[in-house]
């Protein structure tokens, strides 16, 4: 920790002796890099200190924007005259941030889901009915509130479930990708995740839907902490909100995640979004098929029943296929075809479930093993399919 320590004197430093040259971009460079050796000190630290040196890291990244808008305040100045001549406006933090948000609320609910009952039950209690009727929850002592993660294989629907909850709750809506909200330069994530939840928390009532979030709180260990750091105290800070604000987060990859960010009060509730029973597969073709002229006596049970083990994409993706089957024959024929069985039979010979039995096993063990309030160093998961551990004994943040 000395090592780091030393560092971040050193670069504080020579931002000092920037700063008396007037050298605001070399300034900023080094206050950079003294924020990131703090937010690193605190995460080898605990308690108390820990705080403290994200207080210190925290007010030197604010001191690295003011210092890059003064570096970049000629170039910006000469750029926006050249935008303004070329008819464009420049681009304000708020603009970025509504970006993420849906023009108009969306008007799914639960029950326009196809199957998922245990999915939307849990949403329903844990979720839902808290923000809908917090004085019940407060009389009987159950908190309410806090994040919910929604993890398992890809193409099951979990963006969707994340918008119906959003219908219900009649809430504004921001959806966003982790490779959206990243950024290479320093400091512009942390901006980033700030933004979002300020633009968030300016509605009475707002849904924040963070989608590969892995690849955005991965797990720490000797990688750089800022976006984790900063992601846990904004995940803090909404216990304090005035306003309705929900948290909702979806992997593919739940052992990936930082375990920092699984705690209660961040994303402490965790959902398993499995592939879709046999009710939600014919569902989901009765949905593909709608406004289609379909064979007489078509039958959507059958289909349901030979697609065991297809997710929801993987559905949708036969629909079309066939669909594009029947197309084609038309196309050929010169007439009038209908959607027949022989279209299902000829898509289902040329596919396969795009997620395998190991895949759903690593779900199911992960889902089994982990628990919130496990000992902060027992974090096992199994094994991901490349054969690294996600059980890695990391070094945890404790704030």
């Amino acid at each position: 920790m000395s090592f780091i320590a030393d560092k971040k004197r050193e670069h504080e430093t020579q931002a000092e002796a920037a700063l008396a040259k007037k050298d605001y971009a070399r300034a900023f460079f080094h206050v950079a890099k003294a924020a990131d050796f703090g937010f690193q000190l605190a995460e080898q630290s605990d308690g108390r200190l820990a705080r403290a040196y994200l207080a210190d890291a925290q007010e030197l990244l604010d001191m690295a924007e003011t210092l890059k808008t003064k570096a970049g305040s000629n170039a910006s100045a000469a750029a926006k005259q050249q935008r303004m001549r070329e008819g464009q406006g420049e681009e304000s933090g708020d603009d970025i941030a509504s970006r993420w948000q849906l023009r108009d609320r969306p008007d799914l609910r639960l029950d326009d889901v196809a199957g998922l009952d245990e999915v939307k039950t849990a949403l329903r209690e844990d979720v839902i009915l808290p923000m809908r009727h917090p004085e019940v929850y407060e009389r009987f002592r159950v908190d309410g509130g806090g994040g919910v993660l929604m993890y398992g294989p890809p193409g099951t629907g979990k963006t969707f479930i994340a918008r119906a909850v959003a219908g219900e709750l009649d809430a504004a809506f921001f959806a966003v990708d982790a490779s959206q909200i990243k950024d290479k330069y320093v400091g512009e994530t942390e901006k980033n995740m700030r933004r979002l939840f300020e633009a968030a928390q300016s509605h009475e009532r707002a849904v924040i839907f963070l989608d590969e979030l892995d690849a955005l709180l991965s797990r720490r260990g000797n990688q750089k902490v800022n976006a984790v750091t900063q992601f846990l105290i904004l995940a803090d800070g909404l216990v304090k909100s005035t306003n309705t604000l929900l948290l909702l987060g979806a992997t593919n990859k739940p052992w990936a995640i930082d375990p920092a960010a699984l705690r209660p009060g961040r994303f402490g509730k965790q959902i398993y979004v499995g592939l879709p029973d046999a009710a939600a597969r014919r569902a989901i073709v009765d949905y593909c098929l709608r406004d289609v002229p379909v064979a007489e006596g078509f039958s959507y049970n059958e289909i349901a029943r030979r697609t065991e083990g297809f997710s929801g994409a993987d559905m949708a993706e036969l629909c079309r296929r066939s669909k594009m089957a029947t197309i084609r024959r038309q196309l050929e024929a010169g007439a009038d075809q209908i959607v027949e069985p022989s279209d299902f039979d000829e898509t289902l010979g040329r596919m396969s479930p795009s997620v395998s039995g190991s895949d759903l096993l690593e779900y199911e063990k992960w889902r089994d093993q982990y628990s919130p309030d496990q000992d902060e160093d027992d974090t096992s998961s199994p094994s991901n399919s490349d054969g690294s551990d996600h059980g890695e004994d990391d070094e945890k943040l404790d704030i």
